[in-house]
């Protein structure tokens, strides 16, 4: 589903020049649940980016369900982030002036889903995931575990079939970081792709496959053993 090919990411300064990523390799099936790791600076959230369609790779060849990514102009890609992949961020990325019912609609008013439509998708995800009374709340009047279930159905009503989630459990306490877990893997059973940004050994625990990433090279690859 999701093949990168020696892709290399150089961010250019008037001074220096950075190499976040070199020559990264992988393949990441359909339905596979993925934990990138690396430290602050290794490359891991340029590598989601890239793979997001947030950023380009200065060199190599991103495909995604056979699309030549890294060959894509921007109304192409933008269209390839709407149809294929859902994201999901650590502080949420909600918008305060919206209610909680409003953050999940926005992404189905960016694809031109009628109302009655989206009104039944955001009350059937806040039904699964329990947070069906927070829909006329603001996020300023929510939790920060309650944020997180509110920015996962945000992504659900998208029925994206690739989730990318950078550093989704580190804004909340234990507790929360294992029900937002137990989140991700009804998504894997339901055979969503998930690549997840972590720091969280306990974390990438839970992901079938574990990615370690230092100085924008792949250290490890392997798969976990439950």
């Amino acid at each position: 589903m999701i093949r990168l090919d020696k892709i290399t990411k150089i961010y250019n300064g008037d001074l220096y020049e950075t190499k976040a990523l070199q020559d990264i390799s992988m393949e990441i099936k359909q339905g596979e649940f993925v934990a990138i790791m690396g430290e602050s600076g290794s490359g891991k959230t340029t590598l989601l980016n890239i793979i997001g369609g947030m950023d380009v790779a200065s060199s190599g060849e991103y495909y995604l369900q056979d699309v030549a990514v890294h060959d894509c102009k921007p109304a192409k890609l933008d269209f390839i982030r709407k149809k294929y992949i859902g994201f999901i961020f650590q502080h949420f990325a909600l918008m305060d002036e919206y209610s909680v019912f409003e953050n999940i609609e926005a992404p189905l008013i960016a694809r031109n889903i009628r109302k009655k439509d989206r009104k039944k998708k955001i009350h059937d995800v806040a039904d699964q995931l329990g947070i069906s009374e927070l829909l006329d709340k603001y996020p300023s009047q929510i939790s920060g575990g309650q944020k997180q279930r509110v920015a996962f159905a945000r992504t659900l009503v998208t029925e994206c079939p690739v989730i990318l989630a950078d550093e989704p459990t580190g804004a909340l306490d234990e507790d929360n970081t294992c029900k937002v877990m137990e989140q991700f893997i009804r998504m894997h059973d339901e055979g969503k792709t998930l690549i997840l940004i972590t720091h969280d050994r306990k974390v990438a625990d839970y992901a079938e496959r574990v990615i370690e990433i230092r100085d924008g090279m792949i250290e490890k690859d392997y798969r976990n053993v439950k």
